[in-house]
């Protein structure tokens, strides 16, 4: 099993430690876990997850980070900085890991196990 840490999550778009805590980055982990949770409807612990799930968490704690350094707020996939709405469009690489995180949510809602009650 995987585990997101502060690191990788500054290493998505090679931020240090200068730029953002470690606190900052795991509460940005968490927020973005519980997002993703409730995106695809099962509870994820980004200290032990699947890869796939790590690498989703990791890409939008991400996204987080960046808005932080650039003065904005982020709301799951959006963020604004002052007036601007960016859904993120701030480069490509923004943009790359915005849609790994979408392609991570359709798959789980995709190929999801339900379990349904019979009559």
């Amino acid at each position: 099993m995987a585990s997101v840490t502060a690191d990788q999550i500054r290493k998505r778009l090679g931020l240090t430690t200068a730029d953002i805590s470690d606190e900052d980055a795991l509460t940005f982990r968490d927020e973005a876990a519980a997002f993703l949770s409730e995106e695809v409807g099962k509870t994820l612990n980004s200290e032990d997850c699947t890869e796939a799930e790590a690498n989703a968490i990791r890409n939008l704690a991400a996204i987080y980070c960046y808005c932080k350094i650039t003065g904005g707020s982020a709301v799951g996939l959006d963020f604004t900085i002052g007036d601007l709405r960016v859904s993120p469009d701030g480069g490509k690489q923004l943009e790359f890991l915005k849609e790994q995180v979408e392609r991570f949510i359709n798959r789980q809602k995709r190929f999801g196990i339900s379990l349904l009650e019979g009559p």
